[in-house]
């Protein structure tokens, strides 16, 4: 806040004795007040008048109150100085402002009559009025300079022979030149030659009192050109034009634009007079229409037909789609569009097309949507041929759903676009499990290459392919299909895709790998019968002379003891053949499975001990006995612990386990050895077929024939270098087989 205060003169005692105040200060707002110094304190002792009221003060707030009690820290302060100037005797007035109300002050001390100050007298003014008047008069010309310096057009002013006297900055911004350039030239230089008579011309009528307006171009200072709109106003002051006022406003860019925007009417033009879809334009006041020549072909109304309307909704709108015409076009009418709507539309002989229809609002300049557009495309004959897909495809797909056969398409990445739901019976997983998945993670890694050479060969010979692949089950198991699959072509003729459709050969290849081991064992059933007593009568012949030479003669024992230990080797696989050969009589017994493997467990320690395998068996409480000839499970437990402890020439350890599960006994044999691999797991059991150095193969396979006849089955788990198990399951009720 800024108070400015001076001496009112030089012999104030004089002046307040005399006459405190002006009289013609009393006709404003005005106040008095008097104050006098207590114990150091300056203290208000009185104050009245109508500007006490207007400063918004309680006399109980102000008398007897101390200065600093009364106003803020500041205004306070400069009063309390002022006062005690006036004590010292000081004349003195001064400018301030209370609570936004701007005033004038005089005060003065008042003398006793001994000639001392005893107190200080004031007088305010109100000086409201005055301020706003140079407040008004400050605003208006800033608004002249915000006017001038601020506005976009260049705006200024020519005196009577042309030149420039005042210019803002748009001036400089148009033209090129500074202001200070502006004012020292006249509007000549900016003229192009053959316009410059003709600016000459406005600028004088300008000055004979007519308020002009026109378009000319302009040479800025680079040389480059500008289409400009000037405005010319004569500045008359006391009846006497003393120059021009002036605005210039460059319309180059909205000339470019309007240019812009004819040329793209034009093109706008041709192309709806060109168009193959039925164009229409209604107006919404006339109801007018406008129509294009593809609308006169597809519905055979022309312009001239349709005049006259009395609606928006022109006659190839059936009445069945007046309703949905009506809600269409309101939505337009407020602002929105619609696109591609397919609807019915009816031609001037009464055939119904099928179209897709689009709408759009078309606005006025005040913004208003003043009519409607429509551009409706004839798709009857694409309809017709999507109903006939649809049907085609929904037929397909009843005996896609329906098949037993697995059904997929798969596009040319691999990437899985269907699958039918039989996909949960053959391989156990749900279809959905496919979506957008590539189709080469769900087979074998063995079998991708092959997969993917018949792939390619299809798409280059966009012939049918057929070849076998592993699938996944969803329980962890390989599932062998036969796939065939048939390229589908794009409109391009090109294949894009394939149908597969794969049958599970699971059955067939057990029922063809049966019937193999049941051929490979009649064979050796025949060949054992016909081989059997050939060879061991001979053998028998063999060994009685071979020990008879033993016992004569002292020299070469060792031959003698391995040409024995090989005959015997012989007889033993002879007697296997026997097996086979000849048919065995099945004594069913209930057998206690547990003392059945004691038994062979105490055959077969004494091996264990030697190739250092310790043997650990157990086996549940409460076991129930099964039926079984006991002989034939005997032998076969036999070759399961002997075929463990072989497994481990360095030693180990085999586990034996002997527990019921549902209406079986399963006997588990574990051991540690070096483990068979996945691809040889499915040829153990065939004859001959074996993995010892020294085996012939037809013992595992008696043990399979062995656990058949009871109705069992044998499972393998192996892994390399870890171990393998061998599960014997067997029926407890010898009438119900293991599944």
């Amino acid at each position: 806040m800024v108070h400015n205060a001076s001496a009112i003169t030089a012999n104030g005692q004089d002046m307040w004795r005399s006459s405190p105040f002006p009289t013609g200060l009393s006709r404003q707002k005005s106040m008095t007040f008097r104050c006098m110094k207590h114990n150091e304190n300056l203290i208000m002792t009185e104050s009245e008048g109508e500007l006490f009221d207007l400063f918004g003060l309680k006399r109980e707030n102000v008398l007897q109150k101390r200065i600093e009690d009364i106003f803020p820290k500041e205004i306070a302060d400069f009063k309390k100085e002022m006062y005690e100037r006036a004590l010292n005797g000081e004349s003195l007035t001064y400018e301030s402002e209370l609570n936004g109300i701007p005033f004038l002050a005089a005060i003065g001390p008042i003398y006793d009559k001994d000639g001392t100050v005893s107190e200080v007298y004031g007088f305010c003014v109100d000086l409201t009025e005055r301020v706003s008047v140079e407040t008004q008069l400050a605003e208006s010309e800033q608004r002249f300079r915000s006017l001038m310096d601020h506005n976009i057009d260049a705006l200024f002013s020519l005196d009577l022979d042309g030149k420039f006297t005042t210019v803002n900055k748009a001036c400089s911004t148009l033209s090129g030149y500074s202001e200070k350039e502006l004012l020292n030239m006249t509007f000549n230089p900016f003229m192009l030659p053959d316009r410059r008579a003709a600016a000459i011309d406005q600028f004088k009528d300008a000055l004979e009192g007519n308020s002009k307006m026109y378009e000319t171009r302009i040479k800025q200072k680079n040389g480059e050109t500008r289409q400009i709109m000037f405005t010319l106003t004569p500045i008359i002051v006391l009846n006497k034009v003393l120059g021009v006022f002036g605005i210039a406003k460059d319309v180059t860019a909205k000339r470019e634009a309007e240019k812009e925007l004819r040329e793209t009417k034009d093109l706008l033009e041709s192309v709806i007079y060109h168009s193959s879809d039925a164009i229409s334009v209604v107006h919404l006041t006339d109801f007018s229409v406008k129509v294009n020549p593809a609308f006169e072909f597809i519905y055979g109304w022309s312009e001239d037909d349709l005049a006259n309307m009395t609606s928006h909704i022109l006659p190839v709108v059936p009445e069945d789609k007046v309703a949905e015409s009506d809600r269409l076009m309101t939505i337009v009418k407020h602002g929105g569009y619609v696109k591609g709507v397919e609807t019915i539309r009816l031609t001037k002989s009464g055939k119904r097309l099928n179209v897709s229809l689009s709408l759009s609002p078309i606005y006025g300049e005040n913004g208003e949507v003043v009519a409607l557009s429509a551009i409706s495309r004839d798709i009857t004959d694409k309809k017709l041929k999507e109903k006939a897909l649809k049907e085609s495809e929904e037929k397909y797909r009843i005996i896609a759903e329906n098949t037993t056969d697995l059904v997929g398409v798969v596009d040319l990445e691999g990437n899985v676009k269907y699958v039918s739901p039989s996909n949960r019976l053959l391989l156990g997983f749900d279809p959905s499990l496919y979506d957008g998945k590539k189709i080469q993670g769900f087979f074998h890694s063995d079998d991708r290459a092959k997969v993917r050479m018949a792939m390619n060969e299809m798409v280059q010979t966009q012939k049918p392919v057929k070849f076998e692949v592993r699938c996944k089950h969803a329980h962890g198991h390989w599932v062998t299909l036969e796939a065939n699959a048939t390229p589908i072509a794009n409109d391009s003729d090109q294949p894009d895709s394939f149908v597969v459709v794969a049958r599970d050969l699971t059955e067939r290849k057990k029922t063809e790998e049966m019937l193999r081991k049941s051929d490979k064992l009649s064979v050796l059933g025949q060949l054992a019968a016909g081989v059997a007593h050939e060879i061991r009568n001979p053998l028998t012949s063999i060994r009685g002379f071979l020990q008879l030479l033993q016992s004569r003669a002292s020299e070469n024992e060792d031959y003698y003891e391995i040409m024995l230990s090989e005959i015997d080797r012989i007889n033993s696989i002879v007697g296997e053949f026997m097996l086979l050969a000849k048919p065995q009589a099945m004594n069913f017994v209930q057998t206690d499975l547990r003392q059945l493997l004691r038994h062979v467990i105490s055959i077969l320690d004494t091996q264990a001990i030697l190739t250092n395998v310790q043997i650990y068996f157990e086996s549940e409480h409460d076991l129930p006995e099964i039926w079984c000839v006991d002989n034939q499970i005997k032998q076969v437990f036999v070759n399961m612990l002997k075929n463990a402890i072989e497994a481990m020439p360095t030693g180990g350890s085999v586990h034996i386990h002997l527990k019921k599960e549902g209406g079986y006994v399963i006997a588990s044999f574990i051991d540690h050895g070096c483990g068979i691999s996945e691809e040889r797991l499915p040829t153990l059991g065939e004859p001959f077929y074996t993995t010892k150095e020294k085996g012939t193969g037809l013992g595992l396979m008696i043990c399979y024939k062995i656990v058949e006849n009871h109705h069992g089955k044998i499972l393998i788990n192996s892994k390399i270098d870890e171990g393998t198990t061998f599960s014997i399951l067997l029926p407890i009720d010898k009438n119900k087989p293991v599944s």
